[in-house]
Protein backbone atom coordinates (compact mmCIF):
# COMPACT_ATOMS: atom_id res chain seq x y z
CA UNK A 1 0.00 0.00 0.00
CA UNK A 2 1.54 3.33 -0.93
CA UNK A 3 1.45 6.96 0.98
CA UNK A 4 -1.59 7.86 -1.30
CA UNK A 5 -3.15 4.62 -0.07
CA UNK A 6 -3.49 5.90 3.83
CA UNK A 7 -4.47 9.36 2.59
CA UNK A 8 -5.30 9.46 -1.25
CA UNK A 9 -4.43 12.73 -3.40
CA UNK A 10 -8.68 12.52 -3.96
CA UNK A 11 -9.23 12.82 -0.27
CA UNK A 12 -6.99 16.48 -0.21
CA UNK A 13 -9.52 18.24 -2.32
CA UNK A 14 -8.51 20.38 -5.08
CA UNK A 15 -7.06 22.94 -5.43
CA UNK A 16 -5.43 22.32 -2.49
CA UNK A 17 -1.63 20.74 -1.99
CA UNK A 18 0.04 19.12 0.70
CA UNK A 19 2.35 16.60 1.69
CA UNK A 20 1.82 15.01 4.74
CA UNK A 21 5.10 12.50 4.43
CA UNK A 22 6.78 16.01 4.56
CA UNK A 23 4.53 18.10 6.54
CA UNK A 24 2.84 15.98 9.22
CA UNK A 25 4.73 14.37 12.29
CA UNK A 26 1.98 12.15 12.81
CA UNK A 27 1.27 10.85 9.44
CA UNK A 28 4.93 10.40 8.39
CA UNK A 29 4.93 7.82 12.24
CA UNK A 30 2.35 6.15 11.11
CA UNK A 31 4.18 5.61 7.53
CA UNK A 32 7.49 4.54 8.92
CA UNK A 33 5.30 2.41 10.73
CA UNK A 34 2.93 0.80 8.04
CA UNK A 35 5.82 -0.31 6.17
CA UNK A 36 8.41 -1.79 9.20
CA UNK A 37 7.81 -5.00 8.01
CA UNK A 38 8.41 -5.00 4.13
CA UNK A 39 10.56 -6.29 2.28
CA UNK A 40 13.90 -4.48 0.53
CA UNK A 41 12.20 -5.10 -3.14
CA UNK A 42 8.97 -3.16 -1.46
CA UNK A 43 11.31 -0.45 -0.33
CA UNK A 44 12.97 0.18 -3.41
CA UNK A 45 9.92 0.03 -5.52
CA UNK A 46 7.09 1.72 -2.87
CA UNK A 47 8.82 3.76 -0.26
CA UNK A 48 11.74 5.35 -1.96
CA UNK A 49 9.92 6.80 -4.34
CA UNK A 50 7.64 7.79 -1.82
CA UNK A 51 10.46 9.71 0.34
CA UNK A 52 11.89 11.51 -2.98
CA UNK A 53 8.23 13.82 -2.74
CA UNK A 54 10.16 15.19 0.14
CA UNK A 55 12.85 17.36 -2.01
CA UNK A 56 16.20 18.15 -0.79
CA UNK A 57 14.77 21.62 0.79
CA UNK A 58 14.02 22.44 4.19
CA UNK A 59 10.52 20.96 5.85
CA UNK A 60 8.86 22.29 8.18
CA UNK A 61 6.86 19.85 10.09
CA UNK A 62 3.65 20.24 12.20
CA UNK A 63 3.26 18.51 15.18
CA UNK A 64 0.18 19.47 16.49
CA UNK A 65 -3.10 16.94 16.65
CA UNK A 66 -4.91 18.11 13.88
CA UNK A 67 -4.82 14.92 10.99
CA UNK A 68 -4.56 15.86 7.49
CA UNK A 69 -7.82 15.37 6.87
CA UNK A 70 -8.76 17.83 9.73
CA UNK A 71 -6.41 20.55 8.28
CA UNK A 72 -7.87 20.19 4.96
CA UNK A 73 -11.81 20.85 6.43
CA UNK A 74 -10.29 24.11 7.70
CA UNK A 75 -8.73 25.26 4.61
CA UNK A 76 -12.61 24.70 3.05
CA UNK A 77 -13.75 26.48 5.82
CA UNK A 78 -11.52 28.98 5.12
CA UNK A 79 -12.12 29.32 1.48
CA UNK A 80 -15.65 29.63 1.95
CA UNK A 81 -15.40 32.06 4.78
CA UNK A 82 -12.74 34.34 2.42
CA UNK A 83 -14.57 33.98 -0.54
CA UNK A 84 -11.81 31.59 -2.67
CA UNK A 85 -14.01 30.28 -5.19
CA UNK A 86 -11.45 29.87 -7.72
CA UNK A 87 -8.12 30.78 -8.48
CA UNK A 88 -8.25 34.34 -9.39
CA UNK A 89 -9.65 35.44 -5.74
CA UNK A 90 -7.35 32.41 -4.18
CA UNK A 91 -4.31 35.21 -6.07
CA UNK A 92 -6.13 38.29 -4.99
CA UNK A 93 -6.68 37.10 -1.29
CA UNK A 94 -2.51 36.22 -0.87
CA UNK A 95 -1.57 39.90 -3.16
CA UNK A 96 0.28 38.20 -6.07
CA UNK A 97 2.56 39.18 -7.60
CA UNK A 98 3.81 41.54 -4.70
CA UNK A 99 3.38 38.77 -2.79
CA UNK A 100 3.46 34.85 -2.73
CA UNK A 101 2.34 33.68 0.00
CA UNK A 102 0.09 34.21 2.85
CA UNK A 103 -0.22 33.25 6.58
CA UNK A 104 -3.64 32.00 8.13
CA UNK A 105 -4.12 30.08 11.65
CA UNK A 106 -5.94 26.93 11.92
CA UNK A 107 -8.46 25.76 14.83
CA UNK A 108 -5.34 24.89 17.19
CA UNK A 109 -3.43 28.22 16.79
CA UNK A 110 -1.21 26.43 14.53
CA UNK A 111 0.95 29.31 11.65
CA UNK A 112 0.37 27.59 8.41
CA UNK A 113 1.24 29.86 4.62
CA UNK A 114 -0.70 29.08 1.94
CA UNK A 115 1.56 29.68 -1.45
CA UNK A 116 0.32 30.17 -4.74
CA UNK A 117 1.63 27.18 -7.16
CA UNK A 118 1.17 28.98 -10.52
CA UNK A 119 0.41 26.59 -13.82
CA UNK A 120 -1.45 23.81 -11.32
CA UNK A 121 -4.90 22.60 -10.26
CA UNK A 122 -3.47 22.29 -6.79
CA UNK A 123 -2.58 25.90 -7.24
CA UNK A 124 -3.45 26.28 -3.15
CA UNK A 125 -0.38 25.04 -1.17
CA UNK A 126 0.15 24.89 2.29
CA UNK A 127 2.75 23.86 4.33
CA UNK A 128 3.21 24.80 8.38
CA UNK A 129 5.13 28.28 9.81
CA UNK A 130 8.07 27.98 10.79
CA UNK A 131 9.17 29.17 14.14
CA UNK A 132 5.58 27.89 15.51
CA UNK A 133 5.08 26.38 18.46
CA UNK A 134 3.31 23.11 16.87
CA UNK A 135 6.54 23.04 14.43
CA UNK A 136 9.61 21.39 13.73
CA UNK A 137 12.21 21.93 11.32
CA UNK A 138 14.19 19.66 9.24
CA UNK A 139 15.95 19.11 6.07
CA UNK A 140 14.29 17.35 3.08
CA UNK A 141 17.23 14.72 2.96
CA UNK A 142 18.12 14.58 6.70
CA UNK A 143 14.14 13.73 7.33
CA UNK A 144 14.50 11.06 3.70
CA UNK A 145 17.04 9.35 6.05
CA UNK A 146 15.00 9.34 9.24
CA UNK A 147 12.11 7.86 7.79
CA UNK A 148 13.78 5.53 5.89
CA UNK A 149 15.98 4.04 9.23
CA UNK A 150 13.08 4.35 11.49
CA UNK A 151 11.76 1.57 8.77
CA UNK A 152 14.61 -0.23 8.69
CA UNK A 153 16.11 -0.43 12.29
CA UNK A 154 15.16 -0.47 15.49
CA UNK A 155 15.39 1.53 18.38
CA UNK A 156 18.96 0.92 19.44
CA UNK A 157 22.08 2.94 18.83
CA UNK A 158 22.48 4.83 15.53
CA UNK A 159 26.07 3.31 14.16
CA UNK A 160 27.61 5.06 11.07
CA UNK A 161 27.15 2.54 8.91
CA UNK A 162 23.68 1.91 9.71
CA UNK A 163 23.09 5.27 8.17
CA UNK A 164 25.30 5.19 5.07
CA UNK A 165 23.49 2.20 4.30
CA UNK A 166 20.38 3.81 4.39
CA UNK A 167 21.82 6.87 2.46
CA UNK A 168 22.78 4.87 -0.19
CA UNK A 169 19.42 3.44 -0.92
CA UNK A 170 18.68 6.86 -1.11
CA UNK A 171 21.11 8.03 -3.63
CA UNK A 172 23.12 10.29 -1.10
CA UNK A 173 26.19 10.50 0.11
CA UNK A 174 27.89 9.05 2.82
CA UNK A 175 28.55 10.40 6.19
CA UNK A 176 31.81 10.47 7.13
CA UNK A 177 31.43 10.87 10.79
CA UNK A 178 29.41 9.98 13.32
CA UNK A 179 29.74 13.09 15.26
CA UNK A 180 28.04 14.99 11.43
CA UNK A 181 24.87 13.49 11.65
CA UNK A 182 23.43 15.16 14.53
CA UNK A 183 20.32 16.68 12.53
CA UNK A 184 19.36 13.64 11.45
CA UNK A 185 19.92 11.23 14.74
CA UNK A 186 17.92 14.34 16.00
CA UNK A 187 14.99 13.58 13.33
CA UNK A 188 15.32 9.55 14.21
CA UNK A 189 14.73 10.17 17.87
CA UNK A 190 11.75 12.31 17.22
CA UNK A 191 9.82 9.83 14.45
CA UNK A 192 10.68 7.04 17.05
CA UNK A 193 9.00 8.59 19.88
CA UNK A 194 5.82 9.94 17.73
CA UNK A 195 2.65 8.69 18.70
CA UNK A 196 1.23 7.32 15.15
CA UNK A 197 -1.95 9.05 13.46
CA UNK A 198 -5.20 7.44 13.60
CA UNK A 199 -6.70 7.16 10.22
Amino acid sequence: MSLYGMIKWNTIPEPVSFNPLKHHAGFIKKFSDKYSVVSEERILKEIIPELKHIGNSVADIYTGKLSPKDICREILTIMKKEGLSDEKHFIDWIGFPVKEYRKFSLSDKSQWVAKYLANNKRYFHIFPGRNDCHTIRSRGNSLKTAILFDILFDKGDIILRDLNSVRKMLALSPIVKIEAASGIINDIRLIQNLKPLQI
